[in-house]
């Protein structure tokens, strides 16, 4: 669909005089070239540009104003044509012939957050003419309502420099280019979240659709709202600079701000204030540091060319004993350091540590030799040490996906996992700010506590079932990992502006949970109940192809039971929890979340009485590895003479904590032929699928 903005604008210039004289007026507006860092800029002096070159933005003036872009506020003779969600406007102060503003019809703040689709639509619906959004702080006039501006795409200096293959030289400019809108979409919220993590970013954008039918995003980053010297004092200008002025056409409204602007120096003065510098990109990912294994020994073997730090006075053997010393250092070959880093000289060259305990305190716990790619850092902990990986977050998530699932599993499975498990462990960095205040709770009446990231002091995650399971090269990739990685480089589920915290179990069994029962009391939106058909399903097959062989000799956790005696019950109780209840009378759950899981659990004895949550504790209290998930039921048997039950028995469904995605109902998802998007969208709503990098 495209609209008629030539009949609607001729129609405005007939029926609006204010409008009529000011593009009238534009034929006499003195413009002239300016070679600026190679760069041909336009400065034109325009005097009507004062209203918004000089426009008050703070908050105290924005509130004492009516919105001249609310409907109900704007003259009689502008009219409005409908374009959804927006309604396009002649802009009445022009800086070209045609000059359109495109307002919300709802009054909410200037921001790109979950625009950019909306953006390209509306590009795609005006031919020939790029659709500009001027952030908050980056020139919009009109802060406090959502808008976007549209001018013909030629009048602009920046977007014929792009369309004839040359490099914008007056600041950073950075391009995201496509057939498929979507696919832009998702890579343009991707550099977008990359210039401010989690923040509304300082920036001006274009959007448009080339004359090839391709999908065009730029965005130039922002450092400055406006120049030091900017103002209407002696010696200031009020040239205010927004994305008219940063793709090369500058607006000057006073003659002094004109004669100014003509000077070439003060012109690359403003656009290296209020620019970024073109060297001046998006810094890589940080690498991660995953906690391996914590003992008092550490055998290590070394496969291909380590250096050490501080340097090994004997030289680098390749198989290196690491004690803690009685002095709490660490301790290689007779000599004592504070840490020791081994770093490898290159990318395929790995270590080995002996003796790695997978599923800690699980019923599938064992150890294994497990090696790795990356730096090794042996550091003290207490009365051990601790082996940390320093690895990049690909090389992390390579075997990520090959230690949850196997690595032979339905190709859009893995996809999705390779989405989730890169959302979430860059989440896991960069926390969410409303996750950081809520404190546990320990009294002599409960005990609430929950297993989350700040388990973690020493390094960013650890490599067990805690966080991610990640057990190094040691867990062979295979093609369908190496193609889901690569299909899906750089993909991370956001919501607004900020990183998904992309949670995921073994099996929800039938429905999935809210973050709140298990962690942190905060309800995510994309963290939401969901019916899940699917995890119910699972053939012997799929099973097969998805699960590891450890966690193939867990069977029957879909619908599951466990039964005890009242000795059992009350000894695995006191032994995990360190609380003598004496024999216990009543398991009486307080508190369910939408699937049946347990967050608040009060126990009965015949010497004590506690509640205790959340979902993790509950299951670790009632089994001597862990109960399957807290979805149970209670079903006590028959009391003796004091009333104490003598047997128990309790009836569950599904395998982990059930938040966010079930891994089995993604697996069958997937074997049905659902793609990697539609899985994520069903276990994540509302989220977006957004490529932060290449």
């Amino acid at each position: 669909m495209k609209f008629d903005t030539e009949e609607f604008f001729t129609a405005q210039m007939e029926s609006w005089p204010l409008a009529k004289a000011n593009y009238e007026a534009l034929a006499n507006c003195r413009c002239e070239s300016v070679m600026v860092k190679g760069m041909e800029v336009k400065v034109m002096f325009n005097p009507a540009r004062i209203r918004s070159s000089a426009a008050a933005v703070d908050s105290r003036s924005i509130a004492n104003r009516r919105c001249f872009l609310c409907s109900g506020n704007r003259p009689l003779e502008q009219k409005s044509m409908d374009m959804g969600d927006y309604e396009l406007l002649v802009n009445p102060y022009p800086v070209f012939d045609r000059h359109f503003t495109i307002a919300s019809k709802i009054h909410t703040p200037q921001s790109i957050t979950g625009r950019v689709r909306p953006m390209l639509r509306l590009a795609a619906f005006l031919s020939a003419m790029t659709v500009f959004f001027n952030g908050a702080a980056c020139g919009a006039s009109a802060p406090d309502h959502q808008h976007f501006q549209a001018v013909p795409t030629e009048k602009l200096p920046l977007m014929t420099t792009l369309d004839a293959g040359e490099d914008w030289t007056l600041g950073r400019v950075d391009v995201v280019e496509g057939a498929d809108p979507d696919e832009v979409a998702s890579r343009a919220e991707g550099l977008l979240w990359s210039l401010a993590p989690g923040e509304e970013p300082d920036v001006n954008l274009y959007a448009r659709v080339k004359r090839d039918g391709r999908y065009q995003f730029v965005a130039v980053p922002r450092s400055a709202h406006r120049p030091h010297n900017y103002g209407d004092g002696e010696g200031q200008i009020l040239v205010s600079p927004a994305s008219v002025e940063m793709a090369g056409v500058v607006v000057a409204p006073r003659e002094s701000d004109y004669q100014y602007c003509l000077n070439s120096e003060n012109l690359a003065g403003i656009y290296d204030e209020c620019g970024v510098a073109v060297s001046n990109a998006a810094s890589e990912l940080r690498p991660l540091s995953v906690g391996i294994v914590r003992a008092k020994k550490l055998e290590v073997k070394l496969t291909g060319q380590y250096n050490a730090t501080p340097a090994l006075p004997g030289g680098m053997d390749n198989h290196l004993t690491l004690t803690l010393s009685p002095d709490g250092m660490v301790e290689c070959e007779g000599k004592s350091y504070a840490s020791l880093l081994l770093t490898p000289d290159g990318d395929d060259d790995s270590f080995t540590l002996s003796d790695v305990v997978i599923g800690i305190d699980f019923h599938w716990e064992q150890k294994e030799d497990q090696s790795f790619h990356g730096s090794l850092l042996v550091k003290p902990d207490g009365d051990a040490l601790q082996a940390v990986n320093i690895v990049d977050v690909e090389t992390y998530l390579r075997s990520v996906v090959s230690s949850e699932m196997n690595a032979n599993a339905p190709e859009e499975f893995l996809k999705a996992h390779a989405v989730i498990s890169r959302s979430w462990v860059l989440a896991q960095i960069m926390p969410p700010a409303h996750l950081s205040s809520h404190e546990m709770l320990e009294t002599a009446e409960e005990t609430v506590k929950w297993y989350d990231r700040d388990a973690h002091t020493g390094y960013d995650i650890c490599a067990d079932d805690h966080c991610q399971r990640y057990q190094g090269c040691t867990k062979a990739s295979t093609p369908q990992v190496e193609a889901a990685l690569e299909a899906t480089r750089g993909e991370v589920l956001t919501y607004g502006n900020e990183l998904c915290d992309a949670r995921f179990s073994k099996c929800c069994g039938g429905v999935s949970e809210l973050f709140s029962t298990c962690w942190q009391p905060v309800d995510l939106p994309y963290l939401q109940a969901v019916d899940d058909p699917f995890c119910g399903r699972a053939s012997a097959d799929v099973l097969s192809r998805v699960l590891n062989h450890y966690d193939q000799t867990t069977t029957g956790y879909y619908r599951w039971e466990v039964n005890y005696t009242a000795k059992e019950l009350s000894d695995i109780i006191r032994n995990r929890s360190g609380v003598d209840y004496g024999e216990i009378l009543a398991l009486e759950p307080l508190h369910r979340g939408p699937s049946g899981r347990i967050d608040r659990l009060r126990i009965r004895g015949t010497k004590l009485t506690r509640v205790i949550g959340k979902e993790l504790e509950i299951r670790r209290t009632l089994s001597e590895s862990h109960l399957y998930s807290s979805a149970f039921t209670v079903h006590p048997g028959a009391t003796d003479e004091k009333g104490v039950p003598q047997t128990w028995t309790l009836k569950g469904n599904g395998w982990g904590h059930g938040v966010g995605l079930c891994q089995i109902g993604a697996a069958v998802m997937a074997a049905e032929g659902y793609g990697y998007r539609d899985i994520l969208k069903f276990y994540f709503p509302g989220a977006s699928l957004v490529k932060i990098f290449d």
